[in-house]
């Protein structure tokens, strides 16, 4: 059994727009740079540029989680986290993304699924509450399956 889940598609395709105004910044940059020369306010547009090409790609792109037999295997921007399943003691939703908590009172938050305050309020069931369950049911232990 392996399952992955991501960042929403509409969360994804936000990321590629944003990226793709980086790109015309950074062009945009370079041509007037090419044009006028160096100057710090087109070194900062460039360096800004850079920057919205790099940002979405990281914070839409990247961000998984992978339940797998054994692990949960947390890909966040920064850093990616592998949570075995022995240790799992609870998996919650929230805003922030899906909390895994371990027998040790460590907490991972897996930044990919998460679950708007909006539907916190109402109620409403998410894609990050399935996510939830699903760890929480890989996490049981298998004599009470």
């Amino acid at each position: 059994m392996r399952q992955t889940w991501r960042v929403s598609t509409a969360g994804r395709v936000a990321g590629l727009v944003g990226t793709a105004f980086g790109l015309v910044v950074v062009v945009r940059a370079l041509l007037a740079i090419a044009r006028d020369g160096m100057e710090l306010g087109l070194a900062y547009g460039l360096l800004l540029g850079v920057a919205l090409v790099v940002a979405p790609l990281v914070l839409t792109l990247r961000p998984a989680v992978t339940l797998t037999e054994t692990d949960v295997d947390v890909r966040n921007p920064l850093r990616t986290l592998r949570v075995p399943i022995a240790e799992i003691t609870d998996a919650k939703t929230g805003y922030g993304g899906v909390r895994i908590e371990t027998r040790a009172g460590r907490a991972v938050t897996a930044w990919a699924v998460q679950k708007s305050n909006l539907a916190n309020w109402r109620g409403q069931h998410t894609r990050a509450d399935d996510v939830a369950e699903a760890i929480r049911q890989a996490a049981r232990p298998r004599a009470r399956r």
